[in-house]
């Protein structure tokens, strides 16, 4: 008779996980589609790394509030093997420097995921979302920074920015977002 239950959980449905994927230069896009009981959603995320290398992402999801009022964070991540720490360390300043032109900053989230591997992100603050994808929409590298103090910090990765444009789009729309790029006008009146 124990075994009925166990059954009985095996037959219960599972959520199911649809994605979609597409390459536009050095990026990259998946559209991932949660189905439940409850929700179906749609995921969307465009990236450029990998591959032993520290990912940029950015992720939106259908439904959420989107542009103007509020647009994607680009995001470095990093995972380093077993044993080994990440490059960036937790409450590290990051900084994001696309063509040596424009930085975008962020502060770094370390820990050691439920797996025990190490994992550090940083995202480009909020309020600087909107300029870092113009800046990046016209850019053609960037290079992500640890910030130290009186030097120049040490490299985290080097990546172009060749597709990002397209990628952006491509995510925007999977996910039912504008792809209209410009600031809220607030009314104060």
């Amino acid at each position: 008779m124990r075994l009925l239950p166990c059954l009985t959980l095996m037959l219960l449905p599972l959520p199911t996980l649809a994605s979609d994927y597409w390459e536009y230069q050095d990026w990259s896009v998946a559209a991932d589609m949660r189905i439940t009981e409850e929700h179906n959603w749609r995921d969307c995320t465009a990236w450029t790394g990998g591959d032993g290398l520290p990912l940029l992402r950015m992720t939106v999801t259908q439904g959420d509030v989107g542009p103007p009022e509020t647009y994607p964070q680009l995001e470095l991540f990093e995972s380093a093997p077993r044993h080994y720490p990440t490059q960036v360390q937790n409450g590290q300043a990051i900084g994001f420097v696309i063509d040596r032109e424009a930085v975008f900053y962020g502060v770094a989230n370390a820990e050691i995921n439920e797996e025990g591997l190490a994992e550090a992100s940083a995202q480009v603050r909020w309020m600087d979302a909107l300029n870092s994808i113009l800046w990046m929409q016209n850019g053609q590298r960037m290079e992500v920074r640890t910030v130290v103090p009186y030097a120049a910090g040490e490299m985290v990765l080097d990546a172009s920015l060749a597709g990002f444009t397209a990628a952006y789009g491509k995510m925007m729309d999977e996910c039912g977002h504008s792809l209209e790029l410009r600031q809220l006008e607030i009314d104060y009146n």
